[in-house]
């Protein structure tokens, strides 16, 4: 496990996919550059954001688009903590395959010693005005989450949260595709996803 407490991450989100948008990331760090497509960006906004991230791998990519080869070093984020973000110049990646396309990649990663549980969560522990409030000034639930109930995307208690309209944490490690079509449905509930505490909350 690396940590990097000064990294940029680039995110653009490629909205010309079958499977709908996803997001991509350059991220720069003292040693090196590299592309991430990992699923728990998909929740975020275009914009450029300085974070702590904590790498569990380094490995080499490559795969066929759109009649071309394409060789890239990717890391892959144990967790990240937003630290700020801007807004990135209106500039769109025209091509770019989409990873729930991709052949799964042969992976080849060093043993290392166990993070702590504290480390690579301290976001958690961030605390949070917000949760109090929303609690104390949350607006009604535009409507009832029957759609997401009919389809399976959330348990019972995630449900519950959207209709009374609580703030909202997914869980990044589920399947990307319903990662996406989760946060899909949450931006049609009007809510927005705060990066700094990876977590969603209505509009006001």
């Amino acid at each position: 496990m690396i940590r990097v407490d000064d990294a940029t991450l680039r995110i653009k989100k490629i909205r010309q996919s079958r499977n709908g948008a996803f997001c991509i990331a350059d991220l720069t760090t003292d040693f090196g550059e590299f592309k991430v497509k990992d699923p728990l960006l998909d929740q975020f906004e275009e914009g450029e954001y300085q974070a702590t991230v904590w790498i569990s791998e380094i490995y080499l990519s490559q795969y066929i688009s759109f009649g071309k080869g394409v060789t890239e070093i990717r890391a892959r984020l144990h967790d990240l903590q937003v630290v700020s973000q801007d807004r990135l110049p209106a500039d769109r990646t025209p091509t770019e395959l989409d990873p729930l396309d991709e052949p799964a990649p042969v992976q080849v990663q060093a043993k290392t010693s166990e993070p702590s549980k504290e480390q690579g969560r301290e976001a958690a522990k961030t605390p949070d005005k917000r949760w109090d409030d929303f609690k104390k000034s949350r607006p009604a639930p535009t409507q009832e989450p029957a759609e997401a109930s009919d389809d399976g995307l959330f348990d019972t208690d995630l449900l519950d949260a959207i209709q009374r309209g609580d703030p909202v944490k997914l869980d990044a490690t589920v399947d990307r595709a319903l990662l996406r079509a989760q946060a899909a449905y949450l931006r049609k509930q009007r809510y927005d996803f705060e990066p700094k505490l990876q977590t969603w909350f209505t509009k006001r």
